[in-house]
């Protein structure tokens, strides 16, 4: 009678226990544009994070003095860049539009002098030009609107990410008190384990960032193109974006070239297929560890899976959600050993800081 009621008592607690994981998936994937940019905020805590644990261990400062530290030299890093090249790059902007339109109009002007393709623009055009000219101001209005909104989402992401990085036990204890208490200390264990992937993976991919956007300016600017900085700066930052990033920031390099002659076209095409054999074949292999190293089939998939779940900003974070997916999978799954942690393990720099 009483292994019947007990019985019957776990199987209650099951009913509810997995009652309220639906109930919180549900909740998740109501609120998931909000988890994207808490995604994000957690990225620029682990970045901050890891700078001041190296900036501690080199000179010995506190660790809040250190994070001040870091804040501060970054704000002023960015600012200085802008006060310095700010005008330059904006100028070679403006530039590299003129030409970029330039050369479209006349890569039109090609196409329509056949028969075939001007059928075929015929086609894809699907609107009379006016009606068109009559949506501008509309989709300019919306497009600006946009644009604010978005800055305004970036500045609430950078805020959360150094008071997140400030205070990482204050905010990560209410986050494991909703773990049972069977459950919290794997997930303790996941927590530290995954600010070391984390940080690995930023530190690689901002290496590999820094090293494109090097490069492709250095050889836009032995070619004579216009525009080399803010060709190359615009080339480095879109390498974050997984697969396609690459591809997006070659075009417009290329139109710029078209507009002088299609043999510059092509060798800039080749000079940026150069950047990438040099940063696949030695910088990125010297860089990442074989940790945060992600097969290219899974890489597009997982793209494409955050695409669809998260939108573009999913796309942007597929990368190191693919990484906490198979470090998840890892641990509680497949039980491999890394949920046993040693002294050096625990030593990660986004680790469980006790309050000051």
């Amino acid at each position: 009678m009483k292994q019947s009621a007990d019985r019957s008592a776990g199987g209650a607690v099951e009913a509810r226990s997995l009652l309220i994981g639906v109930a919180l998936l549900g909740v998740a994937w109501w609120f998931r544009g909000v988890l994207m940019l808490a995604f994000a905020s957690v990225l620029i805590a682990v970045t901050l994070d890891a700078l001041a644990g190296l900036l501690t261990r080199a000179v010995r400062l506190p660790r809040p003095a250190a994070l001040a530290l870091v804040v501060l030299l970054v704000l002023g890093f960015v600012a200085g860049a802008l006060a310095l090249f700010g005008w330059r790059i904006a100028d070679q902007f403006d530039e590299i539009l003129a030409r970029t339109q330039s050369s479209a109009a006349a890569l039109a002007a090609t196409l329509k002098e056949h028969e075939w393709t001007r059928e075929l623009l015929a086609r894809l055009s699907g609107a009379r030009i006016d009606g068109a000219t009559m949506q501008i101001a509309p989709t300019l209005a919306t497009t600006l609107g946009a644009l604010g909104q978005d800055a305004a989402y970036a500045a609430i992401v950078v805020a959360s990410g150094v008071f997140l990085a400030i205070q990482p036990r204050r905010h990560l204890d209410g986050a494991l008190a909703l773990v049972p208490a069977r459950h919290r200390d794997a997930a303790i264990a996941f927590v530290r384990r995954a600010g070391e992937v984390l940080r690995k993976w930023l530190v690689s991919r901002l290496i590999v960032m820094l090293a494109i956007g090097v490069l492709s300016s250095l050889g836009l600017w032995l070619l004579h193109i216009p525009g080399a900085l803010a060709l190359g700066l615009t080339g480095g930052l879109l390498t974050f974006i997984p697969l396609i990033g690459a591809l997006l920031a070659a075009v417009p390099a290329i139109l710029v070239a078209l507009a002088q002659s299609p043999a510059e076209a092509v060798y800039v095409a080749l000079m940026y297929w150069a950047v990438h054999f040099v940063e696949g074949t030695f910088i990125t292999p010297y860089v990442q560890d074989e940790e945060v190293d992600l097969p290219p089939v899974l890489t597009m998939y997982s793209a494409l899976l955050a695409a669809l779940v998260f939108g573009a900003v999913g796309v942007l974070l597929s990368s190191p959600i693919a990484l906490l997916a198979i470090l998840g999978l890892k641990m509680f799954y497949l039980r491999e050993p890394t949920t046993t942690w040693t002294g050096s393990q625990q030593s990660s720099n986004f680790k469980l800081h006790s309050r000051d």
